[in-house]
């Protein structure tokens, strides 16, 4: 076997699948020491790959400092059915993909968001190396009354007339000064989500802070999956474009392998061989009304 990038890559996959299944098999979680010892691997090996899990969301750390499996990996429930829409085929791992193929090509901190029915949107994967800068407050759930100031929810509020109505019910939280705290403002901003396919938070949610996000369709048309990322305001305005863009390409594939068709993630981009680094790898029916992209 050649001793080359490949083999390298393989050996580390190897280490973290062994990693997996020992938290897997240790339900109370493991300290990096601990983890270390069992794969036989420094301690800085193995805090590096309890960042990776954990920012991947496969793992999750407790206060002690103790890491152990999350209930469901990033896509969904192990052994049910992860579809977000009800009578929808089940995406497998493209949602997952789509999060980590869109970090790749941006290396900007990636999210999935969804929406299940309730009136309360799961960041459900998130992709990002270390030292990239986080969503402040942003932890697994968006709350109603912080909907209204983030592109991935402004994507589930423009696609689902129940979400928006009851986010319509809040009061609109002043959470930088740049967000929208009038309903007929934030109704418009909707309804140009709504035709554009694409929202956008410039300092909306964090000062400072810009988000972009698109829909994942389902093959029925429903729209209760948000893809995006985050960067700084200053990313945005010089790379608008290059942004939105990745933002639109890497959704619209998700959509269509989601369906069944399109090409492997790799043809949008990124390394040769359709791998991240491992120092890179770190959460009614809705129609969508598509359009033009600003």
């Amino acid at each position: 076997m050649s001793t080359g990038g490949g083999s390298r890559s393989l050996k580390t996959a190897a280490t973290v699948l062994r990693a997996l299944r020992l938290l897997g098999d240790h339900p109370a979680g493991l300290c990096a020491a601990e983890l270390a010892e069992r794969l036989g691997k420094s301690a800085s090996t193995a805090r590096y790959m309890i960042n990776t899990l954990c920012e991947a969301g496969y793992a999750e750390r407790d206060r002690s400092g103790r890491v152990r499996l999350t209930e469901a990996p990033p896509w969904g429930r192990w052994g049910a059915s992860p579809s977000p829409v009800p009578g929808d085929p089940d995406p497998g791992a493209v949602l997952a993909e789509a999060t980590t193929e869109l970090y790749r090509r941006t290396r900007q901190r990636s999210y999935l968001v969804r929406r299940t029915g309730t009136l309360v949107a799961t960041v459900t994967d998130s992709r990002g190396h270390q030292g990239l800068t986080k969503l402040p407050g942003l932890g697994t759930h968006v709350p109603p009354h912080h909907a209204h100031a983030l592109a991935m929810t402004k994507v589930l509020l423009a696609t689902s007339p129940a979400y928006r109505e009851a986010i319509a019910a809040e009061q609109l939280t002043d959470l930088t000064h740049a967000t929208i705290t009038d309903q007929a403002e934030l109704g418009a901003e909707l309804e140009r989500v709504c035709r554009e396919g694409i929202a956008l938070d410039r300092e909306e949610y964090a000062e400072g802070l810009a988000t972009i996000a698109a829909p994942v369709v389902s093959p029925s048309g429903a729209a209760t999956v948000a893809l995006g990322l985050s960067c700084s305001a200053r990313r945005l305005a010089t790379d608008h474009d290059e942004l939105v863009d990745a933002v639109h390409d890497v959704a619209r594939w998700a959509s269509e392998q989601w369906a069944g068709e399109g090409t492997p993630p790799v043809a949008l981009g990124g390394r040769p061989d359709g791998a991240v680094a491992a120092e890179d790898v770190v959460d009614d029916e809705d129609r969508l009304v598509s359009g033009p992209r600003r």
